[in-house]
């Protein structure tokens, strides 16, 4: 059971987080009606892409300012400054890598300096914005925390509004997004200064391997996550990729609650943690029911959702109904994932996670990658429900087993 503090936190947390939900759903369905199906389809890759990458934008450095401020408030300017420069000098290396991937993809459809601007914008507002919250989080201000989970999305509703009111183009679109994610990130910067201060100047090259084992996980689950459009982009026409992300952004949607309860936990594994790994185990073991019954009721609604997309994106779109049916399975074992995995970030095994999250993460990306060269769409949405469930069997197992 949660706390009172705690149930506070999530019920206060939520609204922002359900406002976001629906601001993001709004935001993609004006989106993907604009660009269409197959437009829709191609800037998919970019945004898979940029999610499995911008993973390792910052080397970890949000996740150990966590763990230190959790600990000790005082040590913020430090690692507020170490975080800053670590996404300063990852940024441009991780933008590159990005930047071939959807080349080889989409060398035809759009220009290379536009997958490149295209690319800065989405890694920047993601990782700028998520360091912002773990800020927050350390803190244990999850409200404000949801709060910037909220505005973030609805300066993307406001841009795609305005953008798609005046044109359609996947081109433009691109230059939309540049300008709204520098703005965003700028504006957030600086609330996050005025409200805790300057970052001073550090780059802690000793937690850099640290720093490394708290990347890999995320990268890990963001692969899990994302790599299916990347894989089917080869397997199948622009427009039913275009569909099928359709589906996966709704359950992207229904992510957020997952996350909601993950960052409001999150902090108290490192507490639990100092006592050790059984101590961590037994906290996670606590809140395994809550987290399962969050995860089915994310299930439901992502369905629900799902059988709205094509009403709301038009009949080119047909197929993101059973997408979105299907692959709303995962979601509560994507939940029960979260809480094997902060067990062992908590207790002081992060290798021995970022370990079992890569060797998984490979693992899943090859069943994903046989599903679509099988079965097209079919087989990427049984190898992806199938693979979270493999993920969340190993990690448990693992945390089973852990000293």
């Amino acid at each position: 059971m949660l706390s009172k503090n705690q149930t506070y936190q999530f019920f206060a947390s939520l609204g922002p987080a359900c406002g976001a939900l629906g601001v993001q759903l709004v935001a993609f369905a004006v989106t993907a009606r604009g660009l269409g199906a197959s437009a829709f389809g191609a800037y998919s890759v970019i945004l898979a892409t940029c999610a499995i990458c911008g993973e390792l934008v910052g080397v970890g450095s949000a996740d150990l300012l966590v763990r230190a401020v959790a600990r000790d408030p005082s040590r913020l300017g430090r690692y507020f400054g170490n975080m800053i420069g670590m996404i300063a000098l990852t940024f441009a290396p991780m933008t590159a890598i990005a930047y071939c991937v959807v080349q080889s993809q989409h060398a035809e459809t759009i220009s290379p300096w536009l997958i490149l601007i295209a690319i800065v914008g989405e890694i920047g507002v993601v990782r700028i914005s998520t360091s912002v919250e773990l800020i927050m989080v350390a803190h244990h201000h999850v409200l404000r925390a949801s709060t910037v989970r909220f505005f973030t999305p609805v300066a993307r509703l406001v841009a795609a509004l305005v953008y798609f009111h005046m044109s359609s183009r996947l081109d433009g679109w691109a230059i939309a997004v540049f300008i709204q994610s520098a703005l965003i990130s700028t504006v957030l910067l600086v609330i996050t200064i005025v409200l805790y201060g300057r970052p001073r100047a550090a780059l802690l090259t000793d937690e850099l391997g640290q720093g490394l084992a708290f990347a890999v996980p995320q990268l890990s689950r963001a692969i899990q996550s994302n790599f299916d459009r990347v894989a089917l982009a080869s397997f199948v026409t622009p427009g039913a990729l275009g569909a099928y992300s359709a589906g996966s952004r709704v359950l992207q949607l229904g992510l957020f609650p997952l996350q909601v309860m993950t960052r409001i936990l999150y902090p108290h594994f490192f507490i639990e943690g100092a006592k050790g790994v059984a101590a961590a185990r037994s906290f996670a073991l606590g809140k395994l029911p809550l987290m399962t019954g969050v995860g089915t009721a994310a299930m439901v609604a992502v369905a629900a959702a799902g059988e709205l997309a094509p009403m709301i994106l038009g009949k080119s779109y047909a197929a993101s109904n059973h997408t979105a049916l299907v692959l709303s399975l995962a979601l509560p074992l994507m939940a029960i994932q979260y809480l094997a995995g902060d067990v062992l970030s908590g207790s002081g095994h992060q290798r021995l996670r970022a370990t079992v999250h890569f060797v998984m993460a490979l693992v899943s990306s090859m069943i994903l990658a046989a599903g679509a060269a099988l079965a097209g769409v079919q087989g990427v949405l049984i190898a992806f429900v199938a693979s979270q469930g493999l993920v969340a069997l190993v990690m448990w197992g693992v945390v089973l087993r852990a000293e």
